[in-house]
């Protein structure tokens, strides 16, 4: 059968290279984690990931890993901070470029509201402001867009988290890095479908938008897949929370609509009511005519699994581009907007 998602078709699309960068990823990863040198100043009870967009996607894939693991109390701000006491807070701040306004505001608010702040970003107004301050910074390389520096990012954000809340030798890092590279061999442009599942999922997505259910575990998965769908194939796709779904959004599958398409999350992390009750939803949908698609990650440990989930769907936004005939790297109107409002 021919590959309709091949070298061919790459070539021809991906004007500016992206698969280059997705290639990256496994290597991104190991840097990321090597760079997070870090020492705590003092006891933290609660940790505060702020960012915005592709930037804070570490934060929502951080928050489920905390999630499973069962602590520390973990929050991600996008967009505005409230006003409280942070000194029993640390605070990282992402931002891949270090101009992004939000998240330089927010930086700016949690300094002033006592936490210990750690800065992730490629330079820019981020990193003086937190080198200001005299706290951690932390550097990684800048990229064609933010979104394409999510392991560095990511892994750099479990190499502080573990330094402030836990005692780790890294093996939980280690092994999802790992994880990554066992996607990378499978998803790679040479591996045609149906071997290389990312290829199989986004023909089976890209003529459809993609639905998308998952738990308080696979939550940042979720929103990061539909980030990358908007942002990499200029399509639409939605995410929908467990167990709030089950009471609400339910509904909406008593008469299937043919443009939408769920895929369900899954994780072992997950609570067993959760996964008892995707399992029911899984079946109603069928009994309607709805076939759910089911993803999971690769990996023994929670880390492993939603990174490696992560990736695997990234790819399947990047194919989906390539069958959409569409470049994945400009954004002309996010562009417009940031540009508006004086951020990049």
């Amino acid at each position: 059968m021919k590959d309709q998602l091949g070298r061919p078709l790459i070539s021809k699309v991906d004007r500016s290279d992206v698969y280059s960068s997705y290639a990256e990823w496994p290597e991104l990863a190991a840097r990321g984690y090597s760079s997070a040198a870090y020492t705590p100043r003092r006891e933290h009870r609660r940790l505060a990931i702020i960012g915005m967009g592709g930037s804070a996607s570490a934060g929502d894939l951080i928050s489920g890993w905390l999630a499973a693991r069962g602590g520390p109390e973990t929050v991600v701000y996008k967009g505005s901070l409230p006003e409280m006491d942070m000194r029993d807070t640390l605070a990282v701040a992402c931002s891949a470029s270090g101009g992004t306004l939000e998240t330089i505001q927010m930086t700016a608010k949690a300094l002033a509201n006592g936490a210990e702040v750690v800065g992730v970003s490629s330079g820019g107004e981020l990193m003086r402001e937190v080198e200001r301050a005299g706290m951690t910074y932390i550097r990684i390389p800048e990229a064609k867009a933010p979104r394409y520096m999510l392991p560095y990012m990511l892994f750099a954000c479990v190499g502080v988290v573990e330094a402030a809340f836990m005692s780790s030798s890294g093996t939980e890092a280690d092994g999802a890095i790992e994880a990554l590279r066992r996607v990378w061999a499978t998803a790679r442009a040479e591996v045609p479908p149906p071997r290389n599942s990312q290829k199989a999922l986004a023909l089976k997505l890209w003529k459809h938008v993609p639905k998308v259910y998952g738990t308080r575990v696979t939550r940042g998965v979720g929103v990061r897949f539909c980030n990358a769908v908007n942002e990499n194939a200029k399509a639409n796709a939605f995410f929908e929370e467990a167990p709030e779904a089950m009471h609400n959004d339910v509904e909406t599958w008593e008469v299937p609509h043919p443009d939408f398409v769920p895929l369900i999350l899954k994780s072992k992390a997950d609570d067993p009511v959760l996964t008892a009750r995707l399992g029911w939803f899984a079946s109603a949908l069928r009994k309607k005519g709805a076939f759910p698609l089911i993803v999971e990650g690769e990996g023994r440990t929670p880390l492993a699994e939603l990174a490696s989930m992560a990736y695997r769907l990234d790819m399947v936004s990047y194919y989906m581009a390539m069958a959409r005939r569409v470049d994945p790297l400009p954004t002309k109107l996010l562009t417009s907007l940031r540009h508006r409002l004086g951020s990049s």
